[in-house]
């Protein structure tokens, strides 16, 4: 089993701060801000296109209400929600950041360098794909 997956079955201890059905919400261990969540499906993969649709319908719903608590608990008025999934998925098994943003936090993208296209020819390819 992965971590996830024993924070999951409740045989690794995390700061579980929701659970429902289909997934776990705890606490990060290296926040980017206090109340920094990560929501987990009770499913092992590593993608969210392998992922049946009850589950990211569920982890989504979870996400807004944590938002909610950010702003009641934090007065937070933004938040910031993460993944990274597939080969970028660092612990193999699909998961959201949630985390409430502060004023003066911070916390901020970093872009890799380079040219990137922004285009139409970049919106057809994209809309092409979904077609299909």
């Amino acid at each position: 089993m992965c971590l996830f997956c024993d924070i999951a079955a409740h045989e690794h201890e995390a700061f579980i701060v929701d659970e429902t059905e289909r997934t776990v919400t705890f606490l990060d261990i290296a926040p980017a801000n206090e109340g920094h969540v990560l929501i987990i499906p009770k499913l092992h993969v590593d993608s969210i296109v392998d992922m049946p649709d009850e589950y990211v319908l569920e982890m989504t719903a979870v996400a807004r209400r944590m938002v909610k608590a950010f702003a009641k608990v934090y007065g937070a008025a933004g938040y910031g929600i993460m993944q990274n999934g597939g080969a970028n998925c660092e612990f193999g098994h699909f998961h959201l950041h949630v985390f409430p943003r502060l004023e003066g936090d911070g916390y901020d993208w970093i872009y890799p360098e380079g040219p990137k296209e922004v285009s139409q020819a970049v919106a057809d390819r994209l809309r092409g794909a979904l077609k299909q």
